[in-house]
C-alpha cells in the first residue's frame, strides 16, 4: 500500500519561492519531498536550504528526506564537488595505464578514502541535530561510469590495492575479474554501512534510503539481494529507479524491477520505494508515466517518488513538454491520495 507519494526538488535556495513551489506540490498528490542538496548548496546556501526544509515539514507536514547530491562524484546528480576540486589526490582511478605511462583519474572520489568519509560525517552531524529532516537518501552509489567499450575498470588507487592484497593476498588485476568485483561491492557495502551507523549513532529515528540504479548503468552492485541483507540492520528503505525511456526501453522494464525492488524490500523486513522518471521525457510518451506508476502500485511499493519537480522545466534535462509531465505526475498521484487516503 502506497504511503508516500513524492518528488525531487532543487535548483533554489530562497525559502519564500520554496513555500510556493511546495503548495504546488500539495496540489500534485505530495505528502513528501526529496531535498536534493549539493556540495555547493551546502558549502554556501545551507542556511536557506535547512529553512526550506522546516517549512516544508511545518507548514505542509510534508516527510522531508536529504540527499547529499552527487556529493562526491559517487552519488547520482549532475553537480560538481567541492571536495574533488580541493582534493583530486583522492580521484578514483583507471585499472589501466594511459599512453603516457600514468594513471587516469576520474571525477569520482574512491569509496575507500577517509578523508571523504570524515567530509560526510561531519555534514551529517550537523544535520541530524534538525528534528525536521526525517531521512537521509543514499542516491545511486556508483563507481565512476566507465563506457562499455572500455576495458579498465576504477578504482585501482593506491589504497584500493593495498585493501585488495589484504584480503585476496594477491596483487590487484588490472582488468576485472570475480574478485574485484566482489571487492568493489564490499566497498561500497562498508562505506554505506558506516555511513547510516553514523547516522543512527547521533538520530535512531531517521530513516535511511538507498536507492540502486538497475542495469544498463553499472553501479558497482551486481547482488541486489546481497546487498540489502548486508545492509538490512542500517536501512530502512530499499529504492529503484527503472527509469525505461532513458535506454529505450518498454515497461516491462518497469515491471522487471519493480516487483524485483519490492520483492527483496519484503524479504528483509524493510520498505520499498520506487521512483518514476520526471525527466527528459520525450513528447507523447508522457503518458507512459502514468502506467509505470500503476505498475509501481499494482507491487504494493511503500513508497513512490519523480525525479524530479515539475518535469525539470530549463534544464538541460528538461522534458520536452514538461508541463505535461507534471501534471500526468499530478493527476495519477491525486489518484492515489484519494484511494489511500492520504
Amino acid at each position: 500500500m502506497v504511503k508516500e507519494l513524492g518528488v525531487a526538488y532543487y535548483g533554489n535556495v530562497f525559502p519564500d519561492h520554496a513555500r510556493i513551489d511546495l503548495e504546488e506540490m500539495a496540489r500534485h498528490g505530495c505528502n513528501s519531498v526529496l531535498i536534493a542538496m549539493s556540495e555547493y548548496d551546502w558549502e554556501v546556501w545551507r542556511k536557506n536550504i535547512m529553512k526550506i526544509a522546516h517549512i516544508a515539514k511545518e507548514e505542509f507536514n510534508f516527510n522531508v528526506y536529504l540527499n547529499f547530491w552527487s556529493w562526491g562524484g559517487i552519488f547520482g546528480g549532475e553537480a560538481p564537488s567541492f571536495f574533488l576540486h580541493k582534493n583530486t589526490d583522492f580521484r578514483q582511478v583507471k585499472s589501466i595505464s594511459n599512453k603516457r605511462g600514468t594513471h587516469d583519474k576520474v571525477a569520482a572520489v574512491c569509496f575507500n578514502t577517509s578523508e571523504f568519509k570524515n567530509y560526510l560525517f561531519k555534514a551529517i552531524k550537523n544535520v541530524c541535530k534538525y528534528e525536521f529532516i526525517d531521512g537521509f537518501f543514499w542516491d545511486e552509489p556508483h563507481f565512476y561510469y566507465l563506457p562499455k567499450s572500455a576495458i579498465s575498470f576504477t578504482c585501482r588507487c593506491d589504497t584500493c590495492q593495498k585493501l585488495f592484497k589484504q584480503e585476496y593476498n594477491r596483487e590487484m588485476p588490472v582488468k576485472l575479474d570475480n574478485d574485484v568485483i566482489k571487492f568493489k561491492e564490499n566497498s561500497i557495502i562498508k562505506f554505506l554501512k558506516d555511513l547510516s551507523l553514523k547516522i543512527k549513532e547521533i538520530s535512531p529515528s531517521k530513516k535511511i534510503i538507498v536507492c540502486l540504479n538497475p542495469p544498463p548503468l553499472e553501479s558497482g552492485i551486481s547482488d541486489w539481494d546481497n546487498f540489502v541483507y548486508s545492509l538490512k540492520d542500517v536501512i530502512d528503505v530499499f529504492a529503484s529507479d527503472p527509469y525505461w525511456l532513458l535506454f529505450g526501453k518498454s515497461l516491462n522494464y518497469v515491471e522487471k524491477f519493480t516487483e524485483k525492488t519490492v520483492s527483496i524490500a519484503k524479504k528483509y523486513g524493510i520498505n520499498s520505494q520506487l521512483w518514476c522518471l520526471g525527466f527528459l521525457v520525450q513528447r507523447k510518451k508522457e503518458l507512459e508515466l502514468k502506467e509505470a506508476i500503476k505498475i509501481f502500485d499494482k507491487y504494493n511499493v511503500d513508497s513512490i517518488f519523480t525525479w524530479c519537480f515539475r518535469g525539470a522545466e530549463g534544464m538541460s534535462l528538461s522534458c520536452s513538454n514538461p508541463k505535461k509531465v507534471w501534471d500526468v505526475i499530478g493527476d495519477v498521484y491525486n489518484e492515489l491520495k484519494r484511494k489511500y487516503h492520504l
